[in-house]
């Protein structure tokens, strides 16, 4: 490794510690993170970097960079994995703000970005995007039910798919339904989000972001991400947490209809029963199989509860539905 980083980066590995999760070696006082990216390609690379260097500029200075090869690449390859080294900020004061208005922040100064990235992309792809998972996933569980299901997690998905399917729709429809009805703002133009955006995100103590699960998007995608994501742990005192998390983004950035309908209708996409799916038949390990099945059972014994998450949101986070003209969805009333 000390090689292929000398020979590379021209860095000298003075020590090797853990940062942000990640491998990384100190050189002069600066901490480079090693990120393994396996499913990144350069195209994707550079335009990612385009985004994070624009931020840096803009003054974020909480935001890593990251560092090409002596011969330009964007990555290289260490124990047989792809890897980019990304240049840690110096900056590691504990920060005051909450990671809400922290996001507003952030979402705020990426609006101003002026390129076009293709790769990373997704600003109004969303229904494209979940018509093509629908599909594909429909196709392989007609392929189930033909060949009969052979263990416990095949009867489960091909029980469980026709509601998923059905709520899936609901979520393309609800979409279509709010560009049609809705005029987006200023606030509604597109800005650099993350791919899935979670408490653990950024550094928790110095808000420091390694700029690797980038994309260019709604920002109500990240809004989105993090609340499924908090809902998702189960803790007790998650509605609290989403109800301050959006608080104190809207004290920088408050929502438009058209952004309350958008978040609602990415939160009715059931992205948690597409992964557990594709996760259990992408992968070799038993293990891994074992814990989707699981995921699976929890998931379908708490559908109704999920229902009922999904019905009383808008009005438990405080939106006046009938003043912003924010239209139900009829089945999760019941």
């Amino acid at each position: 490794m000390k090689e292929i980083l000398f020979e590379q980066y021209k860095l000298k590995v003075e020590r090797s510690v853990k940062a942000f999760g990640y491998d990384a070696i100190i050189y002069r006082n600066i901490v480079y993170c090693i990120v393994p990216i396996p499913n990144l390609e350069q195209v994707e690379l550079y335009e990612i970097k385009h985004l994070s260097d624009y931020m840096i500029q803009k003054g974020d200075i909480r935001v890593g960079s990251i560092l090409p090869t002596s011969d330009g690449k964007l990555s290289t390859t260490l124990n047989d994995v792809e890897v980019v080294l990304i240049r840690c900020p110096v900056y590691r004061h504990r920060i005051t703000n909450t990671l809400g208005y922290e996001l507003a922040r952030f979402h705020k100064r990426g609006r101003s970005f002026p390129y076009q990235v293709n790769k990373v992309n997704r600003i109004g792809q969303w229904k494209f995007l979940w018509e093509k998972r629908l599909d594909q996933l429909e196709l392989f569980w007609k392929e189930k039910v033909k060949q009969h299901p052979d263990n416990r997690f095949e009867t489960l998905f091909v029980e469980a798919f026709p509601y998923y399917m059905g709520v899936t729709e609901n979520a393309i429809q609800y979409l279509v339904d709010t560009e049609m009805d809705e005029k987006p703002s200023a606030i509604d133009s597109a800005t650099i989000c993350h791919h899935r955006f979670t408490e653990l995100s950024w550094d928790n103590a110095s808000f420091t972001k390694l700029p690797i699960e980038w994309v260019f998007d709604h920002y109500t995608r990240d809004l989105a991400e993090f609340i499924r994501d908090q809902y998702a742990s189960g803790e007790k005192g998650q509605n609290g947490q989403i109800v301050h998390f959006l608080k104190e983004y809207e004290r920088l950035s408050p929502l438009s209809p058209f952004s309350w309908r958008l978040l609602y209708a990415r939160l009715l996409f059931p992205l948690h029963f597409f992964e557990c799916i594709e996760g259990y038949y992408m992968t070799g390990s038993e293990h891994k199989k074992e814990q989707q099945l699981k995921r699976l059972e929890v998931m379908l014994n708490h559908s109704s509860d999920h229902e009922h998450f999904l019905a009383t949101f808008l009005s438990s986070v405080g939106v006046d539905e009938k003043r912003l003209t924010i239209p139900n969805i009829g089945w999760l009333k019941k």
